[in-house]
Parts: structure tokens; C-alpha cells; sequence
């Protein structure tokens, strides 16, 4: 006897017909009476009363019906036990992310975390994206999520899963000449506006860069900023325009604080955000549950 036979002699039943059965179990009609005819043989009773084309079903069957309902039910239910019983999971989870990271992809997955792991400790710890790789590297952070460096690809004491896609935009605020143009050109960043950029060394400050190399464009007035959101209140301000991380801006782009502009061959340049972890080494099941998580619930415009 088998769990299958169960479902099979339980859609029979609810069906009041094979065919329609094998219909809503996606079978071949032939295997549902194997499947029943076996039961019948495993427990030496008559389940059906065959008539024909019709059947009914006797005493027996009714009774196996009954059983098997409860039994299925209860089977149905174990991942609701177990994650309920994981729910209760105590224990540490240490996390790293870099600045972008931390600040726009992970609170809604920590905020899932938690409510779902409640009793779970949780530490997260935001710096450089070298210094979360090194991190995992020395045991002292589980996992972190950074932006990819070409530096790390061949790492051997640590893996890398792509989780996600940063790409740039060009920002300015409400108002601004720009924001009624069909598109932008490169050249035309070079004046008469102001740029404004991140710090030097940073991984939006390189993609800038990139881009800005490849397009042969030289801004004429530049002022740099500490941070992404520093950067976007300048821009809001009036202060200047910017090209900037897309992962961090979607907010005020949908409350029209700011303005995404189309700017020409800007889709080239982007990177990768990647989930660090320990080289041979398997996730235990609180790092499995955030990956999860992580991978389930980040936004489907920056999937990787």
C-alpha cells in the first residue's frame, strides 16, 4: 500500500468516476484501476462495486475513505509541523552586507526572518564589501551580501551565488529640464550640469566611472557626496544630477521626489549582488531558511 494509492482512491471517491480521477491527477486512466485493484489486493476487500460503465462504492470502501482522509490530512500537514517547529528554532545567525546591500535588500527579508524565527538571534554588521568577504573568510560572519568584485571570482575559500542586479540611473529632481527629454545623450552630462557623485572608491563610484570612460564623457562641475542618500537630497534640492545605484531610488522615483531619465547605452553597465558564504561548507537550516527567504523575496526587478 502506498500514499499514492490513497490519493488516487480518494479522488475516485470525491470524482464519482475514474476517468475524471485520472483527469485531476494527471495519470492514464488504466493506472488509476492498477492503483486501486492493488489496494483492493492489499487488503482483501471489494472497494467498488463495479457495474458497467458505473460503480459504487461499499461499506469497506466508505470506511477506507474515512481513514485515508485523516491519514492524508495529517501527512498534508507535517511541513506546517515542521515549520512551526523550526519556528522555535533558537540559535545565532551573523550577517554581513555592504552599504547598498544593507540598506535596500536586505530589511525586508531580516523583517521575514524574524517573524518567522523569532527566538533567533540575529546580528548584522554593514562596512566595505572586501571587509564582509573577509569576514565569511575568517568564520566570523555565516553569510554577507555584497557587490561583486572581479577580484574575489577565484577566492577557493569562499562561494558566491548571484542573487541579484545593480544597475545605474540618471537621477534629477522634479522640474529639471531633463526630465522632459524622450532621452538623454552622454555628452550631454558634461555640461552645463553639475554631477554629482559618490566617494571615491566606492562600487557605484567605479560603475560611474565605467560608464562615463565608455561614452568618452568628462563632467565639467562635479560635487561628491558621502552616501546614496545623501546623494539623492542633493539632487531633490536642486543641487545637481546623478547617476545612481536603481536598487536604491524606486521610493522616490514612485512618489516623484525624483525622476528617472533615459539616458543612451546606460543599460550597459551593471553588476552583480552576490550571498557570500563558507567554501565547503553546507548551509545549516537557519542560513537555509534566509536564503530561502533572501532568494523568494527580493524584488523581481533586480533578480539576478
Amino acid at each position: 500500500m502506498t500514499i499514492q494509492q490513497l490519493r488516487t482512491f480518494c479522488a475516485v471517491v470525491e470524482e464519482e468516476s475514474f476517468h475524471r480521477a485520472a483527469d485531476r491527477l494527471y495519470m492514464a486512466q488504466a493506472s488509476v484501476s492498477q492503483q486501486i485493484a492493488a489496494l483492493e489486493k492489499y487488503y482483501s476487500v471489494r472497494l467498488f462495486i463495479r457495474n458497467g460503465r458505473s460503480f459504487s462504492i461499499t461499506s469497506e470502501g466508505l470506511s477506507l475513505y474515512k481513514w485515508a482522509k485523516e491519514i492524508l490530512a495529517l501527512i498534508d500537514a507535517i511541513p506546517d509541523k515542521f515549520m512551526e517547529l523550526h519556528s522555535q528554532s533558537e540559535g545565532k545567525l551573523v550577517l554581513g552586507a555592504s552599504t547598498l546591500a544593507g540598506n535596500y535588500i536586505l530589511p525586508p527579508i531580516l523583517k521575514k526572518f524574524k517573524e518567522t524565527f523569532p527566538k533567533v538571534e540575529l546580528s548584522v554588521h554593514i562596512g566595505y564589501g572586501n571587509e564582509m568577504v573577509e569576514r565569511v573568510r575568517n568564520g566570523t560572519l555565516d553569510l554577507a551580501i555584497v557587490g561583486k568584485n572581479v577580484h574575489w571570482a577565484n577566492d577557493p575559500d569562499v562561494k558566491f551565488l548571484p542573487i541579484a542586479v545593480d544597475n545605474l540611473s540618471l537621477i534629477a529632481a522634479k522640474g529639471h529640464p531633463l526630465t522632459r527629454r524622450a532621452m538623454v545623450y552622454p555628452q550631454e552630462l558634461a555640461e552645463p550640469y553639475t554631477l554629482i557623485h559618490s566617494r571615491p572608491g566606492s562600487a557605484m563610484r567605479s560603475m560611474v566611472e565605467d560608464y562615463l570612460r565608455q561614452e568618452n564623457v568628462t563632467p565639467k562641475s562635479i560635487l561628491e557626496m558621502g552616501n546614496h542618500e545623501t546623494i539623492k537630497k542633493a539632487v531633490e534640492q536642486g543641487l545637481g544630477i546623478a547617476l545612481i545605484s536603481t536598487v536604491c531610488i524606486s521610493r522616490e522615483t514612485a512618489s516623484g521626489q525624483l525622476v528617472n531619465i533615459p539616458l543612451l547605452n546606460l543599460d550597459k553597465i551593471s553588476r552583480q549582488f552576490i550571498l557570500v558564504s563558507k567554501q565547503r561548507r553546507e548551509y545549516n537550516y537557519l542560513e537555509k531558511s534566509f536564503v530561502d527567504m533572501l532568494t523568494n523575496l527580493i524584488s523581481p526587478n533586480i533578480k539576478a
